[in-house]
């Protein structure tokens, strides 16, 4: 897991994801008005960094079928024609050659694996528990997104209500000065209070202007968010947020904690990576084991060397030989019949159909000394399994830390939002009893337009901290396992 405020961003989201953890695409209604699970659903599926999240899913699983394959036969056939010259072994006979020929062979083979050592095993349960963690991560980034398009809905929403703020305020400019100015048309006030109402007319402006743009920003934040091109006429769907509950039931952190760890998908996917690095170890340890294979092969050849000899026997043929003996030489003739070899041509397809050779066998292999490579992978294999463990503490640590700190922020939020509540309490009352003593002259424009200042900054401390709680409250909700939608 990432530092606390990466762990806050995912931690929002969950809810608004979805249990499915990918929601269908959902287009905004015929109005043009966007919704916020309108906006989440439509970035869950068309986000650019959600997308490649998934692309990284399809990679896990055509990994997690390419070693369920790897248990069946492999199955390979090859075949060569060669031009011969000068000496050669002919392959349909085995005798050595010297002319001029042409060779062709064809070969089928086959092997099965029967016992690697229980790795082909391990690596699918591997597999298996990487593509689990892998779909976690896809949730982890649709969280990341949705809380992003979460706080920019807020900002849209505040920078809204920061404009009906200054809005109004500056109405209540514009009324006092029109007033003033018939005041000072008939003597009443000196030309000073009517300028001092025009400069605060203009800083009112300068407000309203600031609210707009800090609107327009958060706007183009979320059109980026959801991959849309900059558009005016974006618009999203203003949700009536009631004033937070002043008093709200705040479970422990450690209760929390513990409803949390249970749901976020950032520490199930280390818990996960965990198990698959524990795999990695068994897969690494089976190097150490025998491995047995059986192995099959089917094969033929033609030669055009190779032709049927056939012997012919023709007229008989005398010879004669003689002897020694006492008398002296005696002739002595032989009668033996004459031979010859006639040819005939071997046909190509006779020679593949007669030459059909068959075989199968076993292999075994076992691991004596291979430069130490199976031991340095065993040792490999357990620092990452070290390392999975350390990231799945620190997820945890984070975790942790990051619901002390959120339910911090929502006790100290609940009592700015009350005491902001209080404040404009008072400032609103100072401000109409400013409104009539300046009509009635008792003060001046200065004193004035510092007590409407006050005002206005309460009304936007209340405002500021009613989203602020709201947004805590939210986060707490989340790690209970509440929905946070609005």
């Amino acid at each position: 897991m990432k530092k606390s405020t990466k762990s806050l961003l995912l931690a929002m989201g969950l809810s608004l994801a979805g249990a499915s953890g990918a929601s269908a695409q959902q287009e905004p209604g015929g109005d043009g008005v966007w919704t916020l699970r309108e906006a989440v659903e439509y970035a869950n599926t068309n986000n650019l960094q959600v997308r490649r999240t998934k692309l990284n899913k399809g990679l896990s699983e055509t990994e997690l079928r390419q070693n369920r394959f790897s248990r069946l036969p492999s199955i390979n056939g090859s075949s060569s024609y060669n031009f011969n010259y000068g000496t050669y072994v002919d392959p349909t006979t085995s005798d050595l050659r010297s002319e001029q020929s042409q060779t062709n062979n064809f070969q089928l083979s086959a092997s099965v694996p029967l016992f690697m050592g229980f790795q082909q095993t391990n690596s699918i349960k591997q597999s298996e528990l990487e593509l689990q963690a892998v779909e976690q991560d896809v949730l982890s980034a649709q969280n990341d997104i949705t809380i992003q398009i979460v706080t920019s809905y807020l900002n849209i929403l505040f920078a809204d209500e920061l404009i009906k703020i200054s809005q109004q305020t500056r109405d209540l400019t514009k009324q006092q000065l029109d007033r003033t100015r018939l005041l000072f048309e008939a003597g009443s006030v000196a030309e000073n209070s009517v300028l001092d109402l025009e400069s605060q007319l203009a800083a009112d402006d300068l407000e309203l202007i600031n609210a707009e743009n800090q609107r327009d920003i958060s706007r183009l934040s979320l059109m980026q968010l959801l991959n849309l091109p900059a558009s005016q006429d974006f618009q999203i769907e203003i949700p009536q947020i009631p004033d937070p509950d002043q008093d709200p039931v705040l479970l422990s952190g450690d209760q929390v904690f513990d409803t949390a760890v249970q749901t976020l998908p950032a520490i199930k996917a280390a818990d996960l990576r965990v198990l698959s690095a524990s795999k990695g170890l068994d897969v690494a340890r089976g190097a150490y084991y025998p491995r047995l294979s059986m192995f099959g092969s089917l094969n033929t050849f033609y030669s055009s060397a190779r032709d049927f000899r056939f012997p012919v026997v023709g007229p008989l043929q005398e010879t004669p030989i003689g002897f020694l003996d006492s008398e002296g030489t005696v002739p002595f003739v032989v009668y033996s019949p004459t031979t010859s070899f006639r040819r005939e041509t071997y046909d190509y397809f006779d020679q593949l159909k007669d030459g059909v050779g068959k075989s199968f066998g076993f292999s075994l292999q076992v691991p004596i000394f291979n430069g130490l490579q199976a031991r340095s992978n065993v040792q490999r294999a357990k620092l990452q399994q070290q390392d999975a463990q350390i990231n799945a503490d620190i997820a945890r640590n984070n975790l942790r830390q990051t619901i002390e700190q959120a339910y911090v922020d929502a006790v100290a939020a609940q009592r700015r939002y009350a005491a902001a509540k209080e404040q404009l309490r008072a400032a609103e009352k100072n401000y109409g009893n400013a409104q009539l003593r300046l009509n009635a002259g008792v003060i001046n424009t200065v004193d004035f337009n510092i007590i409407a200042n006050t005002f206005r900054a309460a009304q936007s401390n209340l405002s500021q901290a009613k989203y602020e709680y709201t947004f805590k409250l939210k986060v707490l909700d989340f790690y209970q396992g509440n929905d946070i939608s609005f």
